[in-house]
């Protein structure tokens, strides 16, 4: 993965949530009633911080060239936290539906059932999704940012690792011939 990372697992969370409970229902942003409108669950993303025990790790990536080994690249390990936030859409003659619960556990048996993140759009990268048993003290801190917007029913998901990784570093050319030397050696200089 490259700069664009961050979105593309977004992305590929959104499309997993979009398959449990309906195309259209997610919006990607904050959980405000306003702009998500008549979704169902908004997919914000509040918390982005450095992997640490990732932090040292080689990366290892496909090569450009096929006939090539994987590759070593420098990359930003990342953790990613996402808040999922659950709406009551209007049901018959508008008024609003108590579906929100059942929306939660679609969204939530579809992650427990793949909790993994590959494909086309991720390349050379597998993230992991973890619901995250967040305090609520913390979770009402996150909700604090939308002093305009009222609580709604939410959990919170860990996606990673999420590599931002840099241009491929080229590689040396393949050992050709491999020399063992044997004996002394006179590197320090004792006597």
């Amino acid at each position: 993965m490259s700069v664009d990372a961050i979105f593309e697992v977004t992305d590929a969370l959104r499309l997993r949530l979009e398959s449990a409970v309906g195309d259209g229902q997610i919006y990607v942003g904050p959980p405000v009633d306003t702009d998500v409108g008549e979704r169902r669950l908004s997919l914000f993303l509040f918390h982005i911080q450095p992997n640490k025990e990732l932090r040292n790790a080689d990366y290892l990536t496909s090569s450009p060239n096929v006939d090539e080994p994987l590759v070593e690249r420098r990359a930003l390990p990342l953790d990613l936290r996402f808040l999922i936030s659950v709406f009551r859409v209007a049901g018959n003659g508008g008024v609003a539906e108590p579906n929100e619960l059942n929306t939660l556990g679609q969204a939530m048996q579809e992650l427990h059932a793949e909790p993994t993140l590959t494909g086309p759009g991720l390349p050379d990268q597998t993230v992991r999704l973890t619901p995250e048993a967040y305090p609520m003290e913390e979770l009402s801190r996150v909700w604090g940012l939308f002093p305009q917007t009222s609580y709604r029913t939410s959990v919170v998901y860990l996606a990673s690792p999420v590599f931002v990784a840099s241009e491929v570093i080229a590689g040396g050319p393949p050992v050709v011939e491999r020399t063992l030397l044997g004996g002394i050696s006179t590197a320090g200089g004792g006597a």
